[in-house]
């Protein structure tokens, strides 16, 4: 259970956002944890940041249901959450299905959950959906001391989102249009963002592959903080039916937070697949190293996959799940 402290007035919470940012100036925060702290911190840099920007935009830095691959080239996670392009299905499928779920330790307390869905419109074209929740749970108001009041405070935001992919020879294109809401508290609001990306899958005729796609770019500036990323990768070894081995880098930026740039090894042996990668993030100044990695099998239409990432700042490492289904 996390708690956050509260100056009392005679009127009550006016907001979540107001008490945090008296917070800010007491000498100690009590059984309040780094994350929450951090979130808050960007939460309240100003009032007019406050009123405009979307609550729960940290929860979604996380890399859901790219396991340990690079989310702007990955095509474990179908519907285009990171990439619209790589909404495009394979010539043979008609229609996939797939459910990510990402876990954090109790110091965080973030539970994150995704399904998405990419079927067949054309040949050439496919349509997607995906919906992502994202919360902390177990977030208490308290006064001065660790004894909590009143229900939990609400922290999440949710993401539904609807694109089309389109594959032309050897390049695979999309966009997605998403709306974003959040809630802190008493605080909620929402906002409209659209995303394009691209996938270059033969690179002036070699076999690199080169990605890059946008996230919660929205037309309405203040609103969210976008992130721009880029990827590439290329094969280690000549690909056939049996191995297959890939490294590769990708980075990416999210506007007043930070960047992180990764490395990325990964390989396939008949049905097994495995990655392990290394990410560098900065946020806030201060610059972190996490270890991650994957393993899938993948059996007849079905792939099952989990990963680890290591935590930083005293805080222990991250899950995920990942379930899909494909239709031919």
């Amino acid at each position: 259970m996390r708690h956050c402290e509260q100056k009392c007035s005679p009127i009550g919470w006016e907001s979540v956002v107001t008490s945090l940012t008296n917070i800010i100036h007491l000498p100690n925060v009590k059984s309040m944890s780094r994350f929450i702290f951090a979130a808050a911190v960007s939460l309240v840099v100003s009032r007019a940041a406050v009123a405009q920007r979307v609550p729960g935009r940290d929860l979604l830095e996380f890399p859901l249901g790219t396991l340990a691959e690079s989310p702007p080239l990955t095509r474990l996670i179908v519907g285009g959450i990171w990439n619209p392009a790589s909404a495009v299905l394979p010539a043979r499928e008609r229609a996939q299905l797939g459910f990510a779920a990402l876990t954090t330790p109790y110091e965080q307390g973030v539970e994150s959950k995704l399904i998405a869905a990419a079927f067949r419109l054309r040949p050439s074209l496919s349509g997607a959906a995906s919906f992502v929740q994202s919360s902390v749970s177990d977030v208490f108001k308290t006064e001065s001391d660790p004894q909590s009041f009143g229900d939990a405070i609400p922290y999440g935001t949710q993401v539904l989102s609807f694109g089309l992919g389109r594959s032309i020879r050897s390049v695979d294109a999309g966009v997605t249009a998403r709306y974003r809401w959040g809630s802190l508290d008493t605080t909620r609001a929402g906002a409209f963002s659209l995303d394009g990306g691209v996938i270059l899958n033969r690179l002036l005729g070699t076999p690199v592959r080169l990605a890059a796609s946008t996230f919660l770019l929205s037309p309405q500036r203040n609103s969210e903080a976008a992130t721009f990323l880029l990827g590439a990768d290329a094969p280690l070894l000549r690909p056939d039916s049996i191995w297959s081995l890939r490294a590769g880098i990708s980075v990416q930026h999210t506007e007043s937070r930070g960047h992180e740039e990764y490395l990325f090894v990964t390989a396939r042996y008949r049905s097994i697949d495995a990655s392990i990668g290394l990410s560098q993030t900065e946020v806030f100044g201060n610059v972190n190293r996490r270890l991650r990695i994957g393993l899938g099998l993948h059996y007849a239409r079905y792939g099952v996959a989990i990963a680890r990432e290591d935590g930083a700042a005293g805080i222990g490492a991250s899950n995920q799940f990942l379930l899909t289904s494909a239709f031919r």
